[in-house]
């Protein structure tokens, strides 16, 4: 299948409305990387002169508000997802991670790299989906090689700042049915990273989540909703998963889409908190466990 949906890329519009590849002028083109040629150039073109500008001036003030205090002495901004996604798009994997690197040898923590790069990028490249800005085949190679630069990144990123274990444990996934799962492994590596042991991931249904939450005692439980989600029902899960546990203190969070979107829905679902992101997560996380430890 990925091998189909990359020779699709080469072939297939990007673009929702028609375009003419002539007009455009070597000024257009902010890509600038070797290799491309044939099909991936005009590929790489119609990104340029189509989705980037799309991209930029309807998505610009999601991607910063979204944005969370960087630490980094470089600042990665909306000109660099948008840089990144059109790599991810048109190019080699090798390339993307070229271009993390570069950000890296210039001062990017992997930190600032997963919460200002990775995350928004995995979003934006939804919303262009959602929009038939992108299709399918393309947005699904952009999505598996993002995936693929986060599993290569996440040992060094735990190595990055050396966890103390805490002992605690932590079952994290996407809501159950909900595709977006991007933003549960980036969630995973910050737990990780501050030294819990972390489960979950994608699951299929409500009978698997159910499943993990009744087989071993956690002390927290997160789940992500990109999708709209019906509250009394997302409630319904929450309150199952209380029920069943053997934890006798078990905090639930939820982040997501959704949750970023309603946030009057965190109490509706039964849940403790929300976070925007997996450094606010495991910092909400950690008051809530010293709130408890002081009671």
């Amino acid at each position: 299948m990925r091998a189909f949906a990359e020779q699709s890329s080469d072939w297939g519009s990007c673009g929702r409305d028609s375009f003419d590849i002539s007009t455009l002028k070597p000024s257009d083109v902010a890509v600038k990387r070797a290799g491309l040629n044939g099909g991936r150039k005009l590929l790489s073109r119609a990104i340029e002169a189509e989705i980037i500008p799309r991209l930029v001036g309807t998505h610009t003030q999601f991607l910063e508000s979204n944005s969370v205090e960087d630490l980094s002495p470089v600042y990665i901004d909306s000109e660099h997802v948008v840089e990144f996604i059109a790599l991810l798009i048109s190019n080699d994997v090798t390339v993307a991670s070229a271009y993390v690197e570069e950000l890296c040898t210039k001062g990017a923590r992997l930190e600032s790299i997963f919460l200002h790069l990775f995350t928004p990028a995995a979003r934006m490249l939804g919303r262009l989906w959602e929009e038939d800005i992108c299709n399918f085949a393309d947005v699904t190679v952009a999505l598996s090689r993002l995936q693929q630069l986060l599993r290569e990144l996440g040992a060094a990123f735990e190595i990055e700042k050396m966890p103390t274990q805490t002992g605690r444990r932590a079952l994290l996934a996407a809501a159950p049915g909900d595709q977006h799962t991007f933003g549960v492994f980036i969630l995973q590596e910050f737990f990780r990273r501050a030294g819990w042991e972390v489960h979950g991931g994608s699951l299929v249904s409500k009978e698997e989540l159910f499943g993990l939450a009744e087989s071993d005692r956690y002390d927290l439980v997160g789940l992500s909703a990109s999708n709209e989600v019906a509250v009394d029902e997302f409630a319904a899960v929450i309150h199952t998963i209380r029920k069943i546990t053997p934890s006798p203190r078990l905090h639930v969070i939820v982040g997501g889409r959704f949750f970023l979107e309603h946030p009057e829905a965190v109490s509706g679902v039964g849940a403790d908190a929300s976070a925007q992101d997996g450094r606010r997560a495991v910092l909400k996380v950690s008051s809530l466990l010293s709130t408890i430890a002081l009671r």
